[in-house]
Parts: C-alpha cells; sequence; structure tokens
C-alpha cells in the first residue's frame, strides 16, 4: 500500500489501538507484582516465578499466534477478525487476575499463576494481529515511523491514565483495603478498553491480497520462517537490543514503587513518578519522530538509550532521596524512554525487508510475534530476578526496611539497569539499514516481482 494510499486519519485510528492494550500492559506491568507481594502477601520469589512462567508461555505463544495469524482468512482480513472478537475476554481475563479469592496458600499461588497465564494468552491472541497490521498496511519506512509515533503516543497516554489513576482509584474504591480496590480499579480499566478495541476494528482496513489463498508470495513454514529470521541479521540486533532495554526497563519501573514506599516514604507518590515518566514520553515521541526523518532511526535509538543510562546513573549516585528530586530525575527519563519505544517498533517492519532482499523470502508476523516474545521473555525473567533478589536482600512486606536492604533496592532500581541499557547500545552500534538502503531493498524487491 502506498503512502498515500492510508490517509493520516487512519493511521491515528491505528495508533490509537495501543491506547487500549496500554490500559493491560501498564497495569500489569506497573503494579501487579506489588499486588502480588503487598496484597496477597505472596512472597516475592513465588511472585515472581509466577511472573516468569505466565511471560515465557506468552513469549512462546506469540511466535505460534504470528504464524497462524498470518494464515487467517476471512471477510475482514487476517488480522482484524481477532480484534473484533478478543476484546471482551481480555477485559474479563484481568478483571480475574485482579480478583482476590479465598483461598490461601498453594490454592492462592494457583490461582494467581492460572489466572496471569490466561490474561496473558489472550493478550497475545489479540496483540500480535495488531502489531502485524503495521507490516501489512504499508510498506513506506516513512509511513511505518509516523505508525510507530502514533502507537506510541497512544500508548503513553493509556500508560499515563494507568500511572497517575491507579493508586487513586484504589484508595477511593478500597477506602484502605487494597484487595477491593484494585478489584474495582481493574474493571474500570477493561471497560473502558473495549470501546478502544471497536473503533480500532471498524477503522482499520487490511490489502484485498490478504484476503485472499494465494500463492503470489510463498510463505514459508515455520520452521524455515524460523531459520529464516535466525539468518536475518538486522532483526537479530534490534530482536537483542529490545531484550536488554526491556529487562532494564522492567527492573526499574518494578523496583520504583518499593523505593518510594520505604525509602522516601510516600507511596503514592510513586504513581506520580510514573505518571511523569509515560506522560513525558507521550509528549516527547513526535519530537523523536521528527528526528527519525532526518537523521537515521539507529541514531534516535542509541540517544535514547544513552540518555535513559545517563539518567540511571544520576539517580543512584543523588544524594538528594526527597520525592521532588528523584520524580525529577525520572521525568527526564521519559526522554530516553520516548526515543527507544519509538525506535524498536519503527526498526521492525524494515527488518522484514531486509530479510525478505537478502532470502528471497518474507517473514512478516513470525518477525512481530517474535519481538513480543523477546519483550515477555525479557519481562519476565526481570520480574524473577527481582523477586530472587528481594527476598536475598531481606526484603518483608509492609514493615520498615533495613539500611541494607534499602540501598539494594536503590540499586536494583538505577544500577543494573545501566549494564542492560550499555549492552544494548553496543549491539545497535552494528545494526545495518540506513533509510538509504532501505529505500533501495524496496525498490529491488518490487524489481524482482516485476520479472517474476
Amino acid at each position: 500500500m502506498t503512502e498515500s494510499a492510508l490517509p493520516r486519519w487512519r493511521r491515528a485510528a491505528y495508533g490509537f489501538g495501543d491506547f487500549g492494550f496500554n490500559l493491560y500492559w501498564s497495569t500489569a506491568s506497573m503494579f501487579l507484582l506489588y499486588y502480588y507481594t503487598d496484597v496477597l502477601a505472596l512472597p516475592a520469589t513465588t511472585a515472581g516465578l509466577i511472573f516468569l512462567v505466565a511471560m515465557v508461555w506468552d513469549g512462546i505463544s506469540d511466535p505460534i499466534m504470528g504464524y497462524l495469524a498470518e494464515r487467517t482468512r476471512t471477510r475482514w482480513g487476517s488480522y482484524r477478525p481477532y480484534l473484533l472478537f478478543g476484546g471482551p475476554v481480555l477485559a474479563v481475563s484481568l478483571v480475574l487476575m485482579f480478583f482476590r479469592p479465598t483461598a490461601e496458600g498453594t490454592a492462592l499461588v494457583v490461582y494467581a499463576a492460572a489466572t496471569h497465564v490466561l490474561f496473558r494468552t489472550v493478550y497475545t491472541v489479540m496483540s500480535i494481529p495488531y502489531s502485524s497490521l503495521s507490516a501489512r498496511i504499508t510498506r513506506s519506512s516513512a509511513v511505518r515511523n509516523e505508525l510507530s509515533a502514533w502507537r506510541m503516543i497512544s500508548a503513553t497516554t493509556g500508560g499515563f491514565l494507568v500511572a497517575f489513576s491507579t493508586l487513586r482509584l484504589v484508595q477511593y474504591f478500597g477506602q484502605g483495603d487494597l484487595a477491593t480496590g484494585f478489584f474495582w480499579t481493574a474493571v474500570c480499566f477493561a471497560a473502558l478498553s473495549i470501546p478502544v478495541f471497536l473503533i480500532l476494528f471498524a477503522t482499520t482496513r487490511e490489502p484485498t491480497l490478504a484476503h485472499k489463498d494465494t500463492t503470489a508470495e510463498p510463505q514459508a513454514n515455520l520452521k524455515d520462517a524460523l531459520a529464516l529470521l535466525l539468518g536475518n541479521r538486522a532483526f537479530l540486533l534490534v530482536f537483542l537490543a529490545t531484550a536488554f532495554l526491556f529487562m532494564g526497563g522492567v527492573l526499574s519501573s518494578k523496583t520504583l514503587i518499593y523505593y518510594y514506599k520505604y525509602t522516601l516514604g510516600n507511596e503514592a507518590a510513586s504513581g506520580d513518578a510514573l505518571a511523569l515518566m509515560t506522560g513525558g514520553a507521550a509528549l516527547l515521541i513526535p519530537l523523536w519522530a521528527w528526528l527519525a526523518t532526518r537523521i537515521e532511526k539507529r541514531s534516535v535509538w542509541l540517544s535514547g538509550l544513552t540518555i535513559s543510562l545517563l539518567v540511571n546513573l544520576a539517580i543512584y549516585l543523588n544524594p538528594l532521596e526527597t520525592v521532588p528530586v528523584v520524580t525529577a530525575l525520572f521525568a527526564v527519563g521519559a526522554v530516553g524512554t520516548a526515543a527507544s519505544y519509538l525506535s524498536f517498533w519503527s526498526m521492525l517492519p524494515d527488518t522484514v525487508e531486509y530479510g525478505e532482499y537478502t532470502s528471497g523470502r518474507r517473514v512478516e508476523s513470525l518477525a512481530f510475534g517474535l519481538m513480543s516474545f523477546v519483550q515477555k521473555c525479557s519481562f519476565g525473567i526481570a520480574a524473577a530476578l527481582l523477586g530472587f533478589m528481594l527476598d536475598l536482600i531481606g526484603y518483608v512486606p509492609n514493615v520498615e526496611q533495613s539500611p541494607d536492604t534499602l540501598s539494594a533496592i536503590k540499586a536494583i532500581m538505577a544500577l543494573m539497569p545501566v549494564g542492560f541499557l550499555g549492552i544494548a547500545i553496543g549491539l545497535l552500534w552494528f545494526y545495518p539499514i540506513t533509510r538509504a538502503t532501505h529505500q533501495w531493498m524496496v525498490a529491488e524487491i518490487a524489481a524482482r516481482k516485476a520479472v517474476a
């Protein structure tokens, strides 16, 4: 589809879908581990392992879902039916995950794990087709950059809403009962998401080719498709850089609430910090998207990672541990976050053409499935690592922590992510696609098809 064939309002409508998805992603990402440890009173290691199991399963199911979605044929297209029918099921799964059963002990752990796995499964069924649409509806690198910008603006807006309102809603609905408060907050977010997905379904279109059984573009089987992606150098670099980006980000964002509660003595202010991070990213994404049209996407991502690394160092070395100072530093971190989260979604579709050019075979939805796989597995690994380390450093929920425990919480939140971000910077240094090479590859691919 040409750039002119995708009106700007459809680009914005497509991106708006990520507002709905991030009502779910941000709620689980920011507050679920805390809900497990400080509301359900699960041991931190157990809570982390639940995250690991659920996220690894989620990651495994991502490429499978990508493979199945790419081969789905309906009158609505390959991907859009999942957006139509999956929304209500995803809403129910979130509410169940934040429902406090009467069970205790092993039964409570089983319930938490089962509802988490259910939630992640349904999320995959919807999110993989949604992400894959960006490679299907346009092959213009510039339009994809704009789609990524709209997505990230919508995603960070959803994240801002969750960060700013969750603890306030928990207090409003629960009146001191955290379990009740989290349950009704989840109900609110779930209800808000459903019309978003209906709008997304109604306003997106898939090219006619996607609706037909065709051999015009032969599809590799799952084993061959995986082999093609493993041989795609550009994809592997983006894949690995994203893994380390997410591990660093998860450690920082999940530890933040513990740091505010026990070191700064203001649990509610953690929501303000998270809101400033996500809201700031939403405001800054258009600037980074504009820069990405004038400098290389790789340069944008490297700039964002460097800023994030320096901010984390500043937070760790900061001697003024007050809410205003720490919150201001986290707000500055939004500058780097905006660049990073825009870049990997913008660069990923370009790696599809890189693989098609080098191998002669196009692997589209599976690439998005694997990207979601690495995000979620990285998330699970980081959450499990955090849970293990909280127990290791002597963390006990809802009591005053020792000075050594408080110091360790700060190191986990700010210093450990520095190492992960540094690795991501090193990987992206070797990313091979420039704007000029991508344009040339797309033209070459089109010429090959014309000859064939």
